[in-house]
């Protein structure tokens, strides 16, 4: 082949070297910060160490015919790629496999430095360890294909193409260095194109997947923020903040489509005595059944929050406006039907509702704050019923079946 591209090759692989080990050393401080991915980016960190440890020991190697540190650093680069594969299996949740990865590593090991032939033979081990790598690296990447991320799906295919031309590359340095079988051994400073292009990606795509990787974290760091700002953590229920901001587009889409929408406050009846007789365990777990309850009990189109406390905020479509009193009897008769167990304690609960129909032109905020008051009307009416704005509290109930 024609030469006509010119490069120091042992500084290319120093400088890789270098930019490994800083990065490795980033993220050995990075992996706390997600726990889910502390095995993943810790896997990765050792990756980029053996890497960027093998790319120094190839920059720095002599060219005197028979050393062995040749040998070894291809077999450190090769062996980071494998480590590197491992942990993106991981952080997409593939199972972990420490024997199969240990198997590959001890055949990559024993070929490139127990075999006089490929210690000896530059092009041979490379292109052993090549084939190793490309093969490793494509079945990881078809792993990747099939798992999901919601969080961070256009990274997960950029992960998985990733995949794919690191085997390219890898397996383009194979047919280089079966190309170069037979050949004196030496070192030679001077790089076609093509080999210039195989080394500089080499030292790129672990930067590239490093990048990519961290990338996944901070999306998924990121949902969990926003699951959180939106969760309530205890009854896994949509937030007060999640109940104003997907409140206002059910309000307006309810005066758009003139389709009558109930807001119903409900309150957990002498909710403090349950906690003052059975503790704060039992507490919390009645505040998770009866979460569940209404959940359970209204559409899948309503949505229902924790609103603070004991209180949850519900926002029910309905077919007519009489319908309110009747979805909220039934939510009431569902939970004083279903007592709460918590191991050996069996603890009856009750709940007042107050239930308030949207009127035109009404916000959130007033059809929430009516509901409200209507609530508080239910509790002096005695606990354990529906107030409404057309039939009194103290009616009452129409002892609906449970469902």
């Amino acid at each position: 082949m024609v030469r006509f591209l010119i490069i120091d090759m042992h500084t290319l692989w120093l400088i890789g070297g270098v930019i490994a080990l800083a990065t490795a050393g980033a993220l050995v401080f990075l992996r706390s910060l997600h726990h889910p991915s502390t095995t993943a980016l810790g896997l990765h960190a050792l990756a980029l160490a053996l890497g960027g440890a093998g790319l120094a020991a190839a920059g720095l190697a002599p060219d005197a015919a028979g050393s062995i540190v040749p040998a070894i650093a291809d077999t450190m680069i090769a062996g980071s790629v494998m480590l590197a594969c491992e942990a993106v299996r991981r952080l997409f949740g593939a199972a972990p496999r420490p024997a199969l990865l240990i198997a590959l590593l001890v055949v990559l090991v024993a070929g490139c430095l127990g075999f006089d032939t490929l210690r000896s033979d530059a092009a041979a081990r490379i292109a052993y360890a090549s084939v190793l790598v490309a093969t490793v690296s494509s079945l990881t990447a078809v792993r990747i294909a099939r798992a999901r991320d919601p969080s961070a799906e256009p990274l997960r295919r950029l992960l998985v193409a990733a995949g794919f031309v690191n085997a390219l590359v890898w397996l383009l340095r194979s047919g280089l260095a079966v190309d170069a079988l037979g050949l004196p051994e030496a070192r030679i400073d001077s790089a076609d194109a093509v080999e210039v292009v195989a080394a500089s990606l080499v030292v790129l795509l672990p930067a590239l997947v490093t990048a990519l990787i961290l990338m996944t974290v901070h999306a998924r760091m990121a949902d969990e923020l926003r699951a959180l700002a939106t969760t309530d953590p205890l009854t896994r229920l949509v937030s007060r903040r999640a109940l104003f901001e997907r409140g206002k587009p059910l309000v307006a889409a309810a005066h758009v489509d003139d389709r009558p929408l109930a807001a119903m406050m409900v309150d957990i009846d002498h909710f403090k005595r349950i906690n003052d007789r059975w503790g704060h365990a039992v507490g919390d777990a009645v505040l998770r059944h009866c979460a569940r309850q209404l959940r359970d009990g209204v559409r899948e189109e309503s949505l229902v929050a924790r609103y603070g406390g004991e209180e949850f905020g519900l926002l029910v479509p309905l077919d007519r406006a009489s319908d309110g009193f009747v979805a909220a009897e039934r939510l009431r008769h569902r939970i004083a039907n279903r007592p709460c167990q918590v191991g050996d304690a069996r603890v009856s609960v009750t709940v007042s509702i107050g239930v308030a129909i949207a009127k035109p032109q009404q916000s959130l905020d007033q059809l929430l704050a009516e509901a409200d008051r209507l609530l508080y009307e239910a509790k002096r009416g005695g606990r354990n019923r529906v107030g409404t704005a057309d039939l009194p509290a103290g009616r009452a109930d129409l002892a609906l079946p449970v469902v």
